[in-house]
């Protein structure tokens, strides 16, 4: 079916749209790497942050498939919930959730859940 991912990012006082990965999905934390040094002198900045990583992934990924952005109705208070962002999976990968302050992300209901981030 895929290696999906859904990647959200949140700042102090917002939640980006969704970035949805059909393919790729155990890329992201690879590419989260390099859109935190892309990143550099521009942390805390949810929609900026998610635009980049789209940008990103547009280089890496070939054709016209495999990508997407869907709006959601996460709120800052939901997307702290593991219980809820676990509900927005699409299975595979997960759903990755981003804090830009530091770019430190966590996953929930796929595979990436497993990993811990260095």
């Amino acid at each position: 079916m895929g290696d999906r991912a859904c990647v959200i990012f949140f700042d102090a006082t917002d939640v980006s749209p969704t970035v949805y990965l059909h393919w790729h999905g155990d890329r992201v934390p690879t590419w989260l790497d390099d859109l935190k040094t892309r990143m550099a002198g521009r942390y805390s900045d949810a929609h900026y942050a998610a635009a980049r990583f789209v940008g990103l992934c547009h280089e890496r990924i070939s054709g016209n498939l495999s990508l997407g952005i869907r709006s959601n109705s996460l709120t800052l208070t939901k997307v702290r919930d593991p219980l809820r962002i676990r509900d927005e999976s699409p299975g595979d990968a997960g759903v990755v959730i981003v804090d830009t302050a530091d770019f430190r992300w966590t996953a929930h209901g796929g595979y990436l859940a497993e990993r811990r981030q260095p």
